[in-house]
């Protein structure tokens, strides 16, 4: 991933500037101004689907209510007891007088809205017939033989035709929505038949065009096919109303639905007591096509924009990007010129002056720390073979002490060869210049050794005790740091004392670091720097240790000397460092004990 960021990203920095402001500036700018305006038009539609739900809500209720009033004249007919006279015994009244009284009950019934479309039939079982309408036909039938006789034989006595299958088998093609009730009378007996037809497209055409904003409403049944429709606005493309139907019945059909090939919003409404469907078309260019016209043309103003920027990003570029490109040259040629190299100053200003003076600054500093290398690597050369010229007389001595114990040995005097040997252990450390970190264990070793020394030079004035554990042995310590402290404590700690001097070394780890003390029971701190004072020479052993632990430790030493009531110790701190030996089970490179 990095190796392709790092093959498309371009390497000239005027070109990096050209595309960051594309790519962090005017394409966010862009993205942002699209998607408000794609969230705008997604309110807007969804605020369309609310509307468009509230009407089909509406519609639905006065479906609803319109099949109530419809059952409800039903049976206020049948219970009328003038209409069951009429029909079951016409002969007791005037033709004229049996019309005029059904009329009139018909008008009656006709009070709620839009019942002007319901027209009422009733014929008796002697072939009169009675309408509401004055264009209905006389004579016929008013409920076909098969649905007579299935109305006869059920528990109920009325059926509204809502299903097409229906009207094809036992209604002989009657319209839907007509209400076919076989009238009876207090015996059961059948004296006659009403039929209550709604003249439902014309009245659904009706309600629509008062509740209509450009919309076009349908209706289909429970199979997917349209019974009723508006005639203005866009057409329902094939197979959605399936579709839709199919969603709405797995419950996982949205607020609304966008049909991209009329760019139209539609929402779907169930009626449950008819198995029908109210189907709302909205064409969205009503209302998005300002919106849109109003989108392309800001995006053709933030286009031009873009352009505008572009120039201008690529000529600012231009003007930073050139002089570091010129300051590149000459850093090209500084090399050729063996760093003998000025940039001009009075051409520029601001940022680029001071990235030419500092470059100027940095041509002068180069060239005189290469003369003072050049220096150093001289002092250098000097010091080597001055260090190559020391090291002779200590070889001579570690030779001239092997022979002065051998004669030692020859004379039987063993204090003086151990003395030797001693001495030996010393300087053949100190010849070692390659190590500067031993073990403690060989620390404490060459301790013993000068220590030995000592004794024999200050006859037996001070006894030494070590208090370190064994886990400790493989801990790297500095060469020759604690034998310097040791040598301090006899020589400033002991002066004036016959006898009874004790020296205490101990070791302990704490906080992932070694601590390291040296304690004595001499003169004291402040009585050693008098003395120290009266002999009119400072020494030079504690300064020379702090700085050795400086260059090996940095920050991470410590070398505290620490007055006591009776004598001093002084305490060392440094970082924990545990090396065994691989023949012991360690592992080959240095490690903290505690990590």
């Amino acid at each position: 991933m990095k190796r392709f960021i790092n093959r498309i990203t371009p390497a000239k920095l005027k070109y990096r500037f050209f595309y960051a402001f594309i790519l962090f500036v005017l394409i966010p700018i862009g993205g942002i101004q699209i998607y408000q305006f794609n969230k705008l038009e997604s309110l807007i539609e969804y605020r369309i689907s609310e509307l468009n739900e509230n009407q089909l809500e509406q519609i639905a209720q006065s479906f609803e209510m319109m099949k109530s009033n419809i059952i409800l004249s039903m049976l206020t007919l049948e219970n009328d007891n003038n209409v069951m006279a009429i029909l079951k015994t016409p002969s007791q009244y005037e033709r004229v007088e049996r019309i005029s009284m059904l009329e009139e009950r018909f008008n009656t019934l006709q009070t709620y809205e839009y019942s002007s479309y319901v027209q009422y039939s009733l014929t008796d079982n002697y072939g009169n017939h009675y309408s509401s309408s004055k264009s209905a036909e006389n004579g016929n039938q008013v409920i076909p033989e098969k649905g007579f006789n299935r109305l006869l034989h059920e528990d109920t006595s009325y059926h509204l035709l809502l299903r097409e299958t229906d009207r094809n088998e036992l209604w002989d093609r009657s319209p839907l929505f007509t209400l076919f009730s076989v009238v009876k009378d207090a015996n059961n007996e059948p004296i006659g038949m009403l039929r209550i037809r709604l003249d439902y497209k014309e009245w659904f055409k009706s309600i629509a065009k008062e509740i209509s904003t450009g919309q076009r409403y349908f209706i289909s049944d429970a199979d997917g096919q349209i019974i009723a429709q508006t005639k203005n606005g866009l057409p329902l493309q094939n197979g959605i109303v399936q579709q839709l139907i199919s969603k709405q019945r797995e419950g996982g059909f949205p607020t609304y639905y966008i049909d991209k090939t009329t760019n139209a919003l539609i929402n779907i409404r169930y009626l449950p007591s008819l198995d029908w469907y109210i189907i709302n078309l909205f064409p969205l260019d009503l209302f998005l096509g300002d919106l849109k016209a109003m989108r392309d043309q800001v995006l053709v103003t933030l286009y031009i924009m873009f352009g505008i920027f572009a120039v201008i990003t690529l000529l600012i570029s231009a003007s930073i990007t050139r002089p570091l490109q010129q300051l590149q040259v000459k850093m090209m040629e500084m090399v050729r010129k063996n760093l003998k190299l000025h940039l001009p100053e009075d051409q520029y200003k601001g940022e680029i002056l001071g990235l030419h003076q500092a470059f100027n600054q940095m041509v002068y500093d180069i060239n005189h720390l290469v003369a003072q290398l050049k220096i150093e690597e001289r002092q250098k050369e000097a010091i080597h073979s001055q260090m190559l010229l020391n090291q002779i007389n200590p070889h001579f001595l570690l030779n001239t002490l092997n022979s002065i114990k051998w004669i030692a040995l020859d004379d039987k005097n063993e204090t003086i060869a151990e003395i030797c040997v001693s001495l030996g252990k010393l300087l053949e450390s100190g010849l070692n210049s390659e190590v500067e970190l031993i073990y403690l264990k060989d620390e404490i070793d060459l301790v013993g050794s000068y220590v030995y020394i000592q004794k024999y030079r200050y006859d037996n004035l001070f006894d030494i005790v070590y208090e370190v554990d064994s886990t400790l042995d493989y801990a790297l310590v500095p060469k020759l740091g604690l034998q310097t402290l040791v040598e301090n404590a006899i020589h400033h700690g002991f002066y004036q004392m016959e006898s009874g001097g004790i020296i205490v070394v101990r070791a302990y780890t704490e906080n992932k670091k070694l601590h390291i003390e040296v304690e004595d029971n001499g003169i004291g701190l402040e009585y050693a720097k008098q003395v120290a004072f009266k002999r009119g020479r400072r020494g030079i052993g504690l300064a020379n240790l702090r700085e050795r632990y400086r260059l090996l430790f940095r920050e991470d030493a410590e070398i505290k000397i620490i007055p006591l009531t009776r004598g001093t110790k002084v305490k060392l701190s440094f970082p924990l460092l545990i090396s065994i030996p691989y023949s012991l089970g360690g592992l080959s490179h240095v490690e903290n004990s505690n990590c």
